[in-house]
């Protein structure tokens, strides 16, 4: 018990080391909330384009999202830190959030495409003919079917972006798994870090799924099947 005592006041206590890992995980919420909310809206936008009628909108967006999708999250961050804003003023953690927005927004726009390609056509033209404007027949037709489909990969992607942050640290960012590497360069002890990190995750995660589950649950008292 003294042995584990004394880990925990080298890792955490002693020179106040616990800041590094409050530093961190607000960076690593502030990347994950910031990117997963304008991803959500790029998503939005870029699903609209692959789906529009104008076949130049439609190539553009089915190339921009295969571009992002298949290149790794640490080469894209690269070439916006080092190359495409190498000599901006722009702080590094907005350039990353740009970075995050497109690559959550890219897999959240397939997401949505995938989702509404639940939606049968055939409902949709039967509430035309009951005098339904294209507006009411996607908001109360396709939304809540979509909103269904989508909900439970939508918080798996929030999850994904919660990790991707994890390699921020490359970029002088200090995030959670930075954190750890901080601290265990000074205590010469990398497991107990590396432990509360697991376990910070581990919580932010599990809050999600409950805030999930509990938006399904009013959902369904609401009326609707997600």
């Amino acid at each position: 018990m003294q042995a584990l005592w004394e880990n925990v006041y080298v890792n955490f206590i002693f020179q106040d080391r616990y800041l590094f890992f409050l530093e961190g995980l607000r960076a690593t919420l502030l990347l994950t909330f910031a990117s997963f909310l304008l991803g959500t809206a790029f998503g939005v936008l870029l699903c609209a384009a692959a789906r529009s009628k104008n076949a130049a909108f439609r190539k553009g967006a089915q190339l921009l999202r295969a571009l992002f999708m298949e290149m790794p999250t640490m080469v894209l961050l690269m070439m916006l830190v080092y190359v495409i804003f190498g000599r901006s003023a722009l702080p590094v953690i907005w350039v990353v959030i740009v970075g995050l927005t497109l690559k959550a927004g890219s897999y959240l726009s397939e997401i949505f495409d995938t989702a509404l390609n639940t939606v049968a056509e055939g409902e949709l033209e039967a509430a035309r003919t009951l005098g339904m404007s294209r507006w009411q027949a996607f908001r109360y037709i396709a939304l809540p079917q979509t909103v269904a489909a989508a909900l439970p990969l939508y918080q798996n992607q929030f999850v994904a972006t919660l990790q991707e942050t994890s390699v921020v640290g490359y970029l002088a960012i200090v995030d959670l798994t930075r954190a750890a590497s901080i601290v265990a360069s000074r205590s010469m002890d990398a497991f107990f870090g590396l432990i509360a990190v697991t376990i910070l995750y581990f919580i932010i995660g599990a809050l999600v799924k409950l805030f999930f589950r509990a938006l399904r649950a009013s959902r369904k008292k609401g009326g609707y099947t997600a």
